[in-house]
C-alpha cells in the first residue's frame, strides 16, 4: 500500500513538473519571439590603439543584420533605430550587411521601402555600407535598393575621409562566402600612412587582416541570436568556421582589434534570447 501511494505521488509530481516546464517554456518562447526582438540596446566599446593616428577619438556606430521583414523589422522600426543612432552623435556610421529578411515566418518588404529609413542616417564624417551573405541569395533587389539611397557600398574598396580635422580611411570588403572578398586588393588602395578602419560582414576575415589596420568591425553572427545563462552562444549555431570564437564583442589577437556586433534582426527562427538587438558604438582612440 505504501509503495502504491509513493508511486501515485511520484506520477502526480512528474505530471505537475511537466506542466510547470511547459508553462515556463511557453513564457520563454513568447518573450523570445515578441519582446526581446524589440528590446533595442546600445552597446559601447572603447578601442585604444597606437594605430589610430589622431589625438581626437572617433565615434563609430555599427548597424548590422537588419534582416528587414514584417512584423519584426518593418520600415517604421528601422526608422526608430535610425533615430536612436542619430541621437548618439556619431562621427561615422558603418552598415555591415544583411539588409534583407528571409525567414519563412514573416512577410517580405519591398527593398526600396526597407532601406529608405537608412537615408535619414546622420553622421559628421559619413555613412558607408558593405553587403552580407543574405543580400546575395535572399529575396532580390536589396543591394540595388541600398545603392539607390546614395550610401557608398564598399566592395573591396577604400575611401579616404578628411573630416573635422582628421584624415583616415574607411575600407570595406566584399562578402566572404558569396562575393569576392579580397583584403589585399582593398588595402592596396590605401595610399598613405593614415589609419584604416576595415568593415566586413563576416568576422572570419579577421585572422587574415594585416596588423596595419587600426580596427576591424563585423556583424553576421547575431551574437548567436539565442544564448544561454553561463554558456553563452552555441558554437554549432553561430555561422562561422570558428564557432563562437568571434560571436560578439571586442577581440584582440596578434595585436589586432576586432569588434563584432550582435546585430539588429533575426534569421531562421525569429527568436532572440539573452541577446537583444543592439546598436554598437565603438570609440576609437590613440593608446
Amino acid at each position: 500500500m505504501i509503495y502504491l501511494l509513493k508511486g501515485l505521488f511520484l506520477k502526480k509530481f512528474l505530471k505537475y513538473l511537466f506542466f510547470v516546464f511547459l508553462f515556463l517554456g511557453t513564457l520563454v518562447g513568447l518573450y523570445a519571439c515578441l519582446i526581446e526582438p524589440f528590446r533595442l540596446v546600445v552597446t559601447d566599446y572603447t578601442v585604444k590603439t597606437s594605430k589610430w593616428n589622431s589625438d581626437k577619438p572617433l565615434k563609430i556606430i555599427l548597424l548590422t543584420d537588419l534582416h528587414s521583414i514584417s512584423p519584426w523589422m518593418t520600415p517604421s522600426h528601422t526608422q526608430d533605430i535610425v533615430d536612436k543612432a542619430n541621437s548618439l552623435d556619431p562621427d561615422v556610421i558603418l552598415l555591415l550587411g544583411d539588409y534583407v529578411g528571409d525567414t519563412p515566418f514573416g512577410k517580405q518588404i519591398n527593398p526600396d521601402e526597407g532601406v529608405a529609413p537608412l537615408k535619414n542616417l546622420k553622421s559628421k564624417c559619413g555613412t558607408f555600407a558593405v553587403l552580407g551573405n543574405h543580400d546575395f541569395f535572399g529575396p532580390l533587389g536589396w543591394p540595388q535598393a541600398l545603392k539607390r539611397t546614395g550610401i557608398p557600398v564598399l566592395r573591396n574598396a577604400a575611401k579616404k575621409i578628411d573630416c573635422d580635422g582628421q584624415s583616415f580611411w574607411v575600407a570595406g570588403l566584399d562578402e566572404l562566402w558569396w562575393g569576392h572578398s579580397d583584403i589585399t586588393k582593398t588595402l592596396a588602395q590605401v595610399k598613405d600612412k593614415n589609419s584604416v578602419i576595415l568593415a566586413m560582414h563576416n568576422p572570419d576575415s579577421y585572422p587574415l587582416t594585416p596588423e596595419s589596420v587600426a580596427l576591424s568591425v563585423a556583424g553576421h553572427t547575431h551574437g548567436g541570436q539565442i544564448r544561454f545563462p553561463f554558456i553563452g552562444s552555441v558554437p554549432a549555431v553561430v555561422p562561422s568556421k570558428y564557432g563562437s570564437r568571434y560571436d560578439r564583442g571586442h577581440f584582440i589577437e596578434d595585436g589586432k582589434d576586432l569588434v563584432v556586433s550582435s546585430g539588429l534582426g533575426m534569421t531562421g527562427i525569429p527568436l532572440r534570447f539573452l541577446c537583444p538587438p543592439e546598436i554598437t558604438v565603438v570609440t576609437l582612440s590613440r593608446e
